[in-house]
C-alpha cells in the first residue's frame, strides 16, 4: 500500500503536475493517514470520499477547478456506480485526469464507457512477475460513432516507500501529445450537419452532394458550398467518413432549429457552414477557428446621377465671392484706364467710348483678346498685365472645375440603417434565409424600423421586395433611389458583372450588421470532445493556406473602383445654369436692343 500511495503522489504530482486531487476510496483510516501524512511537504490540496452505495459525484461536478487529479480503486465494492455517474455526466474529459488502480488486469470494465477522444485517464495494475506498476492509456474515439475501447501500453514503474522511477517505456506514446497520438479516426463516421437552400429538400441525395460540390454559380449557397468544400480536407486528415445531415436553414431563430438544433442535441458533432457567434450562442456553442469575414451591406447608387435640381451658382463655386469681386472691380478699372489710354492717344481720331473700353477689358479677362489696343508702350504695358493676371485666373478656374469633375463622386447623406428606415427609397432584399430571419427577430431598433417600414408597412407585393441577387443587383444600376440589401459574398460577384468599373465608384454601402457579427466562425457543442482536435487541424489547413485557396474562390469581399478610366460627361445638373444665363443675357440683350430701337425713333422723330 505505501508504494501505491507514492504512485499516486508521482503520477499526480509529478508526472500530470496537478494540485488538486480527489481520492475516490474504500481504506481504513490508517491508510488515509499515512498517505495524508505524506502529502503534508507538498503544495497540494488533497480531498478524500469514501465510495458508498449512495455515492453522487458533487465534488466532481461543483468546482471551478481547471484541472482536477482523480484516484479511483476500482476494487471497491461499488466503483462499478463511480464509472456509471462519470461516464453518463461525461467526467471522463479533458478536465479531469484519471488514475483508476486495479490489482488485476480487467479492461472490460470501460468497454462501455463513454471515454471520449480527449479522455486523461490511466489505468495501472501490478506486474505479477516484477511488483512494478504498469500504466495504461485508455480511451475511445467515440462510443456513439461506433469507436471501440483503445488500450495503449505506457511504462512501467517502480515504486518503494521513498520514490518511484521509470523502469522502461512500453510504447512511444510519452513522446507525443495525447491528441497527436489519437488523431487518427480511420473506420469511423463522423456526423456533419449542412444547410442548402438552393434545391428542395426532397431533393435526392446525390443532387444536393453534386450541387454541394459544384463550382459554378458561387452566389448559390456560398458559406454552405464553401464550407462543404473546404471540410472535405478535414475529413481526409481525420481519414473518416462523414455522415451529412442537410438542413434548409441555420437556424429559427438564435438558438433554435437548423444546424444549431443539431449541434445542440448531440445529432452533429461538426457543422459543414459557419456560425456568427454571439452572446446567446456562447452558452451552448464554443467557437474554434475564425472561418471567413461575413457581411450584409445595403447599396444604393450615388445621388450625383439622380436629379440634383438647377443651381445658378454652379459654376461660381471655384472661386470665392470676394474674388469673384475683386476681379470684376480690376477689370472695371482697367476698361477705365483703357479709355483714358485711348481718349490721350486719340485726339483727333475716332475714339471708343467708355462701354466699349470696358467691353475690351473684359473680353482680354475672358481670354478672347482685344480687336484694339493701345499704340504707346506704357498703354501696351498695361494691356499685357491685364492679359496675365487672366491667363492666371482662367488656369486657377479651369483646374479646379476639372479637379472637380474628375474627384471623388459625392456620397449620399444617409449613412446609417436608421436614415435609410427613414427614408423614402424603396428597398429590395436578398431572399437569403439567414437575412430574412435576422431582419424579422432582430430586436437592435433600428433593424426593427427597417423592418417595419420597407418590409411589413410597404405597399409592394412580396415580389418586388426578396428579389434574387441578380435582379436586385439590376435594379440597383437601372433605378436611381433604389436600395437592395444583399450580402457582399453573393452581391459582389453581380455588380462586377453588371455595372462599368467607374459605376461601381457611384456605389453607396450601408453596413446591415453592426462590428461584432461580421466574421464567421467554426463552432462546436460546449464541452465537445472534438472540439482541440477539430481546431489544430483546422488551424494546420489555414497555415498550410488549403483553407485560403477556398476563400479566395468562393469571397469576394472587396470591389474595385476605377473612377479615371472613362470620358467625364458633364450632366444638365451642371451645364443648366450656363444655358440659362446665356438665355438670360440673350433676353437682355434683346430687351436693351428693342429700348436701342425706341430711343432712336423718338429721337429722330421731325
Amino acid at each position: 500500500m505505501l508504494a501505491l500511495h507514492n504512485l499516486i503522489l508521482y503520477n499526480f504530482l509529478q508526472m500530470a503536475k496537478l494540485s488538486h486531487i480527489l481520492i475516490l476510496h474504500c481504506w481504513s483510516m490508517d491508510s488515509l493517514l499515512h498517505l495524508a501524512q505524506m502529502t503534508q511537504s507538498t503544495n497540494a490540496f488533497i480531498q478524500f470520499e469514501k465510495i458508498t452505495p449512495n455515492f453522487q459525484p458533487n465534488n466532481l461536478l461543483n468546482n471551478q477547478i481547471v484541472k482536477l487529479g482523480v484516484f479511483l480503486d476500482i476494487n471497491c465494492n461499488d466503483s462499478e456506480m463511480v464509472l456509471n455517474e462519470a461516464s453518463a455526466r461525461r467526467l471522463f474529459s479533458h478536465r479531469y485526469h484519471w488514475l483508476i488502480y486495479d490489482r488485476s488486469v480487467n479492461f472490460s470494465h470501460f468497454k462501455r464507457t463513454q471515454l471520449y477522444i480527449d479522455a486523461d485517464l490511466t489505468y495501472v495494475t501490478n506486474n505479477p512477475s516484477s511488483e512494478n506498476f504498469m500504466l495504461y492509456d485508455l480511451y475511445n474515439k467515440g462510443l456513439q460513432l461506433g469507436g471501440e475501447l483503445n488500450v495503449t501500453a505506457d511504462q512501467e514503474i517502480s515504486c518503494n516507500e521513498q520514490e518511484c522511477r521509470v523502469e522502461r517505456y512500453l510504447s512511444d506514446f510519452h513522446t507525443r501529445s495525447p491528441l497527436q497520438h489519437r488523431k487518427s479516426f480511420t473506420g469511423l463516421t463522423m456526423r456533419a450537419t449542412g444547410v442548402v437552400n438552393a434545391l428542395p429538400l426532397n431533393s435526392s441525395r446525390k443532387d444536393i452532394f453534386a450541387f454541394l460540390e459544384s463550382q459554378d454559380q458561387i452566389h448559390l449557397d456560398t458559406y454552405s458550398r464553401f464550407g462543404y468544400q473546404s471540410r472535405q480536407p478535414l475529413r481526409d486528415m481525420l481519414d473518416c467518413k462523414f455522415h451529412y445531415i442537410i438542413r434548409d436553414r441555420w437556424t429559427d431563430g438564435n438558438v433554435s432549429g437548423g444546424m444549431i438544433a443539431d449541434l445542440i442535441n448531440g445529432l452533429a458533432d461538426i457543422t459543414v457552414a459557419p456560425f456568427i457567434y454571439s452572446l446567446e450562442r456562447g452558452i451552448f456553442l464554443q467557437p474554434l477557428t475564425k472561418f471567413t469575414v461575413f457581411r450584409e451591406i445595403c447599396i444604393f447608387r450615388n445621388p450625383r446621377s439622380m436629379p440634383a435640381g438647377l443651381s445658378t451658382t454652379e459654376f461660381l463655386q471655384p472661386f470665392s465671392g470676394a474674388v469673384w469681386l475683386t476681379f470684376a472691380l480690376l477689370l472695371l478699372l482697367a476698361g477705365c484706364l483703357l479709355w483714358i489710354t485711348f481718349m490721350v492717344e486719340r485726339r483727333r481720331k475716332w475714339k471708343p467710348s467708355l462701354l466699349t473700353s470696358c467691353l475690351l477689358s473684359f473680353g482680354a479677362g475672358c481670354i478672347q483678346g482685344a480687336w484694339l489696343t493701345p499704340r504707346s508702350t506704357g498703354g501696351r504695358m498695361g494691356f499685357f498685365a491685364l492679359m496675365v493676371t487672366s491667363f492666371l485666373m482662367y488656369n486657377y478656374y479651369t483646374s479646379i472645375v476639372v479637379s472637380k469633375l474628375l474627384g471623388q463622386p459625392v456620397k449620399s447623406n444617409i449613412r446609417t440603417v436608421e436614415q435609410l428606415a427613414d427614408s423614402s427609397l424603396e428597398v429590395g432584399i436578398e431572399p437569403n434565409i439567414y437575412t430574412r430571419i435576422f431582419l424579422e427577430t432582430s430586436e437592435e431598433a433600428s433593424i426593427r424600423s427597417l423592418y417595419l417600414k420597407k418590409v411589413a408597412g410597404s405597399k409592394r407585393s412580396p415580389d418586388q421586395i426578396w428579389m434574387s441577387t441578380e435582379a436586385g443587383v439590376q435594379a440597383v444600376r437601372d433605378y436611381v433611389g433604389f436600395v437592395y440589401i444583399t450580402g457582399v459574398a453573393t452581391g459582389y460577384e453581380f455588380v462586377r458583372k453588371h455595372f462599368l468599373p467607374h459605376q461601381i465608384c457611384e456605389l453607396n454601402e450601408i453596413t446591415l450588421r453592426d462590428a461584432t457579427q461580421t466574421q464567421t466562425h467554426t463552432v462546436v457543442v460546449k464541452g465537445s470532445p472534438y472540439a482541440e482536435l477539430f481546431k489544430l487541424n483546422e488551424l494546420r489547413m489555414m497555415e498550410t493556406g488549403v483553407h485560403s485557396k477556398h476563400e479566395r474562390y468562393w469571397m469576394r469581399t472587396k470591389l474595385h473602383c476605377y473612377q479615371h478610366n472613362h470620358t467625364v460627361a458633364v450632366g444638365l445638373e451642371y451645364a443648366a445654369p450656363l444655358f440659362i444665363l446665356l438665355l438670360g443675357a440673350m433676353i437682355f440683350c434683346v430687351a436693351v436692343l428693342g429700348l436701342e430701337i425706341i430711343w432712336h425713333r423718338h429721337t429722330t422723330i421731325p
